[in-house]
């Protein structure tokens, strides 16, 4: 279950690291476009992060090696997810941040998907 998890997330890692990268302001009109619509784009929002991190949570507890990352990626997305679900306003603020910017956020985020692909990667091949 847990190497299945590792290639869940260096896959989705590098697609959505990727797509930061090449497509910043299409992520910028999503954050945009889900602020305008107030907390139900909050709950988006925090369904989106709660799902993957429970996801990475309840498959990958390894406290060792360089797949930890994974562990503590899950924990950080349902930290993320379940402040957004309790507290929807700071989504809209942090959304309402990137989704007025010119995408340097993204492209900043894509680069660290992309490393944390490369370290599950790498735990996973060694």
């Amino acid at each position: 279950m847990e190497q299945a998890a590792e290639w869940y997330a260096v896959l989705t890692c590098v697609v959505i690291g990727l797509s930061h990268l090449t497509r910043p302001q299409a992520w910028v009109e999503v954050f945009a476009a889900l602020h305008r619509l107030g907390q139900p784009g909050a709950f988006a929002n925090a369904a989106m992060n709660l799902v993957q991190g429970a996801a990475f949570v309840a498959t990958h507890r390894v406290g060792t090696g360089p797949t930890v990352v994974l562990t503590l990626l899950g924990y950080l997305l349902l930290l993320k997810g379940t402040l957004y679900f309790l507290f929807p306003d700071v989504a809209l603020r942090s959304m309402a941040k990137t989704g007025s910017g010119n995408g340097r956020e993204f492209i900043i985020g894509g680069i660290v998907l992309l490393a944390i692909a490369g370290v599950i990667g790498y735990g996973l091949w060694s």
